[in-house]
């Protein structure tokens, strides 16, 4: 380690945002009259309501989605109660009533595999597998599904035992949410023992730097590479670059070798291993006051590309529930000089499925909600807490939805743009992410906008 003191370490990723200055005094009256005219409400929320209930309320979805291939549902916060439950209710609609096949989700695909042995009707303790706080093979305490998550799963699995076609459960994203290599570099080492041994000191090399380093999320490693020697950082990249090149090169080989799947798979773990080097390395820059759009991509890219393909390689009837953080799924991009990654995961499937992508935010007024706050001496080097929903802001996606009283009500952006352009109004240029409101032309960036009201935190918050 080299001990390298930086002056413009932020504190707090929010401040690297720019700054929410209104471009309205008040929400367009003529908006807000349309959305109080035209929101679909739907079942409430609150204590005692039933998961299992009817799902008569969410019939106009189907229009929404139609023949889409993929349909990805939000949230503009992690650990959210309210929004667990309604994406549970969503999900049981889009599986029984339109017959989607697959939950794709916001979670390692190398971890995501065991999941899905699971929810088929594999052995194994769920909380045991996915529960936050519970230390993985390498020994990293896990970030893991919140509460409402898991219930969801336990309903999976219930249902696949009956189904004539199970529903797969897919992990699309990089290990650990880029805080460790070892579930991606522990199975691909399995696999170069008995394909390519010669290959496994570029493994090890990789393993060597970066395992001391781990953590339950990015921000551990991100830290971490703050004091780290940059040529010792350049040996992680140059160890993964020739175990990827050594992939590729040797396609053919390791496919007699080993088979078409398990290389495919094993081809997968490598790249999540480069793409998480590069997710700290882009995190570690935005800690030292240094944020690139385009470095944060690189998780967006490998999101997108493990689910298109996964629908490549199933059936043509597949049809996949994406969940991910509304971040993740809009269907715009951002800013390439700003804070965040300039191309989503949602940005991507929508170049690549076109109208067979529909992208459903959820957001909230009211209530609480996460506030995460990087905190380099926590274990994952962040800490949750609880925040109280901020007031939403005049051009905010949010500030149409205000007054609409107690249930979830959902709105379809395109005929609310239409009306907004037929008629002259402004339409709204932000939306919020946790506790800050970002720019985000939300009715462009969204297929459908779900607000819930007076939202709670999950069981799993730990403050």
């Amino acid at each position: 380690m080299n001990e390298q003191h930086h002056d413009h370490t932020t504190n707090d990723l929010r401040d690297l945002l720019p700054a929410a200055r209104p471009t309205l005094a008040v929400a367009p009256a003529g908006l807000r009259r349309w959305v109080a005219r035209n929101a679909v409400p739907m079942a409430p929320l609150g204590p005692g309501a039933d998961q299992d209930a009817p799902l008569d309320d969410l019939e106009p979805l189907r229009g929404l989605v139609g023949d889409a291939r993929v349909v990805a549902l939000g949230e503009n916060a992690h650990l959210v109660r309210e929004f667990g439950l309604l994406r549970h209710r969503l999900l049981r609609f889009l599986v029984e009533e339109l017959g989607f096949t697959a939950c794709a989700m916001e979670y390692g695909a190398a971890e995501g595999r065991a999941v899905d042995a699971w929810v088929r009707g594999g052995p194994g303790d769920l909380d045991e597998l996915v529960a936050p706080g519970r230390p993985d093979a390498a020994g990293v305490r896990r970030l893991g599904l919140p509460a409402e998550v898991r219930d969801t799963l336990r309903w999976q699995r219930r249902h696949n035992a009956v189904a004539a076609h199970p529903v797969r459960f897919l992990g699309c994203d990089i290990p650990t949410a880029g805080g460790s290599l070892a579930p991606v570099l522990d199975p691909v080492a399995a696999y170069l023992a008995t394909v390519d041994p010669g290959a496994l000191r570029f493994l090890e090399a990789a393993r060597e730097i970066s395992e001391p380093m781990a953590g339950g999320t990015v921000m551990v490693p991100a830290y971490a590479r703050l004091d780290l020697d940059p040529a010792v950082q350049d040996r992680l990249t140059t160890a993964l670059a020739r175990l990827l090149g050594r992939f590729t090169d040797l396609r053919e080989v390791y496919t007699e070798r080993s088979g078409r799947t398990a290389y495919e798979t094993a081809l997968s773990d490598v790249r999540a291993a480069v793409t998480t080097d590069r997710a700290q390395r882009a995190m570690a820059e935005a800690l030292a006051g240094a944020p690139d759009a385009a470095g944060f991509a690189a998780r967006e890219r490998y999101l997108a590309d493990t689910l298109l393909e996964f629908l490549d390689r199933s059936g043509p009837g597949t049809r996949v529930v994406l969940v991910g953080h509304n971040a993740h799924i809009q269907r715009s991009a951002n800013a390439a000089d700003g804070a965040l990654a300039v191309t989503t995961m949602g940005n991507l499937l929508s170049r690549a499925l076109g109208a067979d992508y529909v992208a459903v935010a959820l957001t909230g007024n009211g209530g609480e909600t996460v506030e995460n706050v990087p905190d380099r001496d926590h274990p994952a080097g962040m800490r949750w807490g609880r925040a109280a929903v901020p007031e939403a802001v005049p051009d905010s996606v949010e500030a149409l939805f205000t007054g609409l009283g107690g249930r979830p009500a959902l709105v379809a952006t395109r005929p609310l743009r239409a009306y907004a352009r037929w008629h002259g109004l402004p339409e709204p240029v932000r939306t919020r992410l946790d506790t800050a409101f970002i720019e985000v032309p939300a009715l462009e960036a969204f297929d459908g906008i779900v607000c819930v009201p007076d939202t709670t935190l999950s069981e799993d918050v730990q403050e």
